[in-house]
């Protein structure tokens, strides 16, 4: 008898199993597999996977959302081009307030863009083909702040800068804000100048490398990183991939290097210690998937990273939530969204299980990841010229 009773004791029903092991995170999950060899399969377990879905999107849900809004960017495609902002709340999105953007921007409201999402209530703005105009600016009290050049911008007139953003985030060791970006250089042939002393080539300027700068908000000035980081995401925005996100002081984006354009990878920026992570996406070619039909992009959903596959041959979208940055094998794929005779493209994770995105009339729609279901707004957007962005009070 005693023994039976040990026997029963040692037992726990897969349900049970079930139940706690969905309510762990993906890094937490990705652990727990080495502990018995049938949990190695749990990913491929349809009961489980259900119930881990359904914890994932409802766990720490009022948590983190109870004070989030959703900013709506729009551009209109007309000959001025002008941006406009939006406020959305409500449980459709259906109350709307046009925001005005700061004095730098009202002259000219043309092309202007947020870089990553609202942090304490403040948003990083920049325009559109020109990274030097740069903005920190809290809607809320209406305070701004307009970022300085860089000493690195003053250089010949034979010579042209090209400055990419990648990265807003909060560093709480410092309590200061920061911005990261990548600066090249290339010769303007409208300006040349030959200089024995810095011969051009036809690729950039002898004297000039590239480099990345960080500029700290309390300090107020720009400062060369040392980094040996090539990667960016020059090439991922010709396909529309514009989007950055941050994450507990660390800035994400996708990016490839110069060597291999095809290998997509997730660039992890942490801005306290100022050291990057590299992270690879996972391969979708074993689907027989062409990957000139495909494209990404980057978001958070539920305090997670997430990266959506929008798949044009299937009509669908697929979803994968990274577990622990730099590692590739923890990148866990959850949704399946369609497939859809109507198929957009993403353009922004809203709240805990919302994805928007730009159908091919160009209406601006949400699917619900709860119900699988899709819902009109009844605005329109455009893909390279609308964004949906969280914004935390």
């Amino acid at each position: 008898m005693a023994l039976l009773s040990e026997k029963v004791s040692n037992y726990i029903s897969d349900d049970l199993v079930f139940s706690i092991l969905s309510k762990l995170s993906l890094k937490s999950l990705n652990r727990f597999t080495c502990v018995r060899k049938s949990w190695v399969l749990l990913f491929e377990n349809p009961h489980f996977m259900s119930m881990y879905r359904k914890n994932f999107i409802s766990n720490n849900r009022s948590y983190y959302y109870d004070d989030t809004s959703l900013l709506l960017k729009q551009t209109l495609l007309d000959f001025e081009n002008h941006s406009m902002l939006y406020l959305l709340s409500g449980e459709k999105f259906d109350n709307r307030i046009k925001l005005d953007w700061p004095p730098p921007f009202q002259d000219n409201d043309r092309h202007i863009n947020i870089l990553g999402s609202g942090i304490n209530g403040i948003l990083c703005l920049y325009v559109e083909g020109t990274s030097s105009k740069v903005v920190v600016w809290n809607p809320s009290i209406q305070e701004f702040k307009i970022i300085p050049p860089s000493p690195v911008l003053s250089v010949p007139p034979y010579v042209n800068v090209v400055l990419k953003l990648h990265g807003f985030g909060y560093d709480s060791v410092r309590d200061d804000y920061k911005i990261i970006r990548y600066v090249d250089f290339f010769p303007d042939p409208y300006n040349f100048k030959y200089d024995s002393r810095n011969v051009i080539s036809s690729k950039r300027p002898y004297k000039y490398k590239p480099l990345w700068e960080i500029y700290s908000l309390k300090s107020n000035s720009w400062r060369k990183l040392d980094l040996d980081m090539t990667i960016f995401c020059h090439y991922l925005s010709r396909r529309g991939v514009q989007h950055k996100v941050y994450l507990n002081g660390v800035c994400h984006w996708l990016g490839n290097t110069e060597t291999n354009m095809d290998n997509i990878c997730l660039i992890s920026f942490d801005l306290s210690n100022e050291v990057f992570f590299r992270t690879f996406i996972p391969s979708i070619t074993d689907d027989g998937i062409n990957l000139e039909l495909v494209n990404y992009h980057l978001g958070l959903l539920n305090k997670s990273i997430a990266l959506i596959f929008n798949i044009i041959q299937t009509q669908t979208f697929h979803i994968s939530v990274l577990g622990e940055i730099g590692v590739e094998e923890s990148w866990t794929k959850l949704f399946i969204v369609g497939p859809l005779p109507y198929l957009g493209h993403p353009i922004g994770i809203g709240k805990s299980r919302n994805i928007f995105f730009i159908k091919e009339n160009d209406e601006l729609v949400w699917c619900d990841l709860s119900t699988n279901t899709i819902q009109e707004t009844g605005m329109k957007g455009n893909l390279f010229f609308c964004q949906i962005v969280n914004y935390n009070l």
